[in-house]
């Protein structure tokens, strides 16, 4: 069994490097969205703060967007409910809207800390040759 697993997290790591060093496109774009915003060259620390609460808020609207399909399913296919395949993704996706959700509430107290008390620095582009 851990050969499998070592086996599966090898093939993520070669996929993922393989996508970071491809040109952007739609693949890439869809491999690496879940990173989230950056911040854009002389943008306000608290606009982007804004944008990484939408970019949050948007992941809660996912799920449960998600668990109304699986509660669709469950409705039309009664059967289903006590299928292992259906268990794991309600239970994977109970962590994923809590993520979520922690990540829109640290996300809006760190936005709210910033329009509050400051700072709100303009953001700037630093160059780095290790990047």
């Amino acid at each position: 069994m851990t050969e499998k697993i070592a086996a599966f997290y090898l093939i993520v790591f070669i996929v993922l490097m393989t996508l970071k060093y491809m040109r952007p496109n739609v693949v890439t774009f869809m491999a690496f969205s879940w990173f989230g915003p950056f911040p854009e060259e002389g943008e306000l620390l608290s606009i982007f703060k804004a944008r990484r609460i939408r970019y949050a808020f948007s992941w809660v609207i996912q799920f449960a967007a998600y668990f109304a399909f699986l509660a669709v399913i469950g409705m039309y296919f009664n059967s289903y409910f006590n299928e292992t395949f259906f268990l794991v993704a309600s239970f994977a996706g109970t962590i994923g809207l809590g993520m979520a959700v922690l990540a829109f509430a640290g996300f809006s107290v760190s936005w709210l800390k910033t329009v509050t008390f400051g700072p709100d620095p303009k953001c700037e582009c630093i160059d780095d040759p290790e990047i």
